[in-house]
């Protein structure tokens, strides 16, 4: 007998490069915690280093190997999936809408014909997974809450991603074929964003985000409670592990076992492990973590990283400055990038909580696991629709969902 009704779950899907992670959630009520029941990882198959699907049989398999394991902790089974993507293909921009208010009010119906217009001013073949609003001028006049002002010409500023159509299908068959349904595709460092309660970091400041994958580093920066620019950089944990295999001459899957250690608060406790040499292999010891290149290699690698980072996000301030930096991914956890990122960034970091940590299961709170939490943490604020997918024509919404979106984005995450 499953321990839920399975009506009462739902699944958040991370299909990142290196493993397909799930979690698991019993439904709540809005504006209440999120009870995750089950976790399930496995490694990817099927989609290469750069997130994209290469083998749609393999990529279903791992996404069905994932959900299944979270459903057998869960006691119980799911039927639909949100999806995190962070794929190469996904870009991000600013757009303008303007349309003029014939009622002289404005009303839900004016915003979505706002955000309609801007959607479809894409580029030909490609899938909006995000339309976020950014600020509003109602007759020339900055303004965060246009519903319910009367005005004459609404003029609305966002921040739109979109991955390439084929892509977004690719992923959409490969959920069919693992039998399960897609409730929502998105983006995963959006996702993990989310997945983050900033507290005392809330209100007019310029906050980051950042998550660090395996195979690329997403960065998601909000002044106050506004969207101001997300980015993916090509760069992550594997680029890490490589630098640890060229280094040392060892296989690349001893490489990751060693750079995990390098990040584990233990490693100094752990028992001697038998290293793989390239062609060979070898009895290393500890000595290999004790090495004092090895902290080397991998800060060299971290600091390019966040200095790539750091070009991408310091235009997109007003003061060039930042309030904190919240790290989320697998890379989030090597011993040194914390400090690393002060420096560069200048800004402290910041441990943040998950907006719904569980009590039942603490595996939830792995900031590797960010993304995934993040997609139940978005399905909870928004109800069964598209989340952060404003003015979707395919998508049916109830009265009054446009307003509770609106007013979520403007709410301290």
């Amino acid at each position: 007998m499953n321990a839920y009704d399975d009506s009462d779950l739902i699944a958040g899907v991370d299909c990142g490069s290196h493993a397909i992670k799930c979690v698991i959630a019993r439904i709540s009520r809005e504006n209440q915690p999120q009870q995750i029941v089950g976790v399930g990882t496995t490694p990817s198959q099927g989609i290469d280093s750069n997130s994209m699907i290469i083998d749609l049989d393999l990529a279903s398999q791992a996404i069905r190997k994932a959900v299944t394991q979270a459903e057998n902790m869960a006691g119980g089974q799911v039927s639909a999936i949100r999806i995190g993507l962070s794929s190469r293909d996904i870009e991000s921009f600013s757009a303008l809408g303007i349309i003029p208010i014939a009622g002289g009010e404005v009303l839900e119906t004016d915003l979505e014909q706002l955000m309609d217009s801007t959607r479809h001013s894409r580029q030909v073949g490609k899938h909006v997974l995000h339309l976020l609003p950014k600020t509003f001028f109602l007759d020339k006049k900055e303004i965060d809450t246009p519903l319910g002002l009367s005005g004459h010409r609404l003029e609305g500023h966002f921040h739109v991603i979109t991955c390439q159509q084929s892509s977004f299908n690719h992923v959409l068959d490969a959920v069919l074929h693992a039998s399960l349904d897609v409730e929502d595709l998105l983006s995963s460092w959006v996702a993990a964003s989310m997945a983050i309660s900033p507290q005392d970091h809330a209100g007019n400041v310029n906050t980051c985000f950042i998550d660090l994958g395996h195979g690329s580093t997403g960065v998601v920066v909000r002044k106050g409670d506004h969207f101001v620019h997300s980015a993916r950089l090509p760069m992550g944990g594997r680029h890490i592990t490589g630098d640890i295999s060229q280094i040392f001459d060892l296989a690349p899957s001893m490489a990751e076992r060693i750079k995990r250690s390098f990040g584990n608060p233990d490693a100094e406790r752990l028992t001697p492990v038998t290293v793989e040499k390239k062609g060979t292999e070898a009895p290393l010891a500890r000595h290999v973590l004790a090495d004092p290149r090895l902290p080397q290699v991998i800060e060299a690698r971290v600091e390019e990283i966040l200095f790539e980072l750091k070009k991408v996000i310091h235009p997109q301030l007003d003061d060039g400055s930042l309030s904190c930096i919240f790290l989320t991914g697998g890379g989030s956890q090597l011993k040194t990038i914390h400090e690393s990122a002060e420096d560069i960034f200048g800004a402290p970091v910041v441990s943040g909580s998950f907006s719904h940590p569980s009590p039942v299961i603490k595996l939830a709170n792995r900031p590797d696991l960010a993304a995934a939490v993040g997609l139940l943490e978005m399905r909870r604020k928004f109800g069964d629709w598209r989340s952060l997918e404003f003015g979707q024509p395919e998508v049916h919404k109830k009265p009054g969902f446009l307003r509770k979106a609106y007013f979520f984005l403007r709410e301290k995450v």
